[in-house]
């Protein structure tokens, strides 16, 4: 089990995947069961 704090910031360490664009919460880290891919809101909401 691996632990993601996605705290408030401007999201430089996560760059290119963090930017003005798309913000740290939308990116998909998480793995499902069936091995795709969800962003934190995603896995807030199941």
């Amino acid at each position: 089990m691996h632990i993601v704090l996605l705290s408030g910031g401007s999201g430089k360490r996560l760059w290119p995947l963090s930017n003005e664009v798309r913000s740290k919460q939308f990116i998909k880290l998480f793995k499902r069961e069936d091995g795709s891919l969800e962003s934190m809101l995603q896995r807030v909401h199941r």
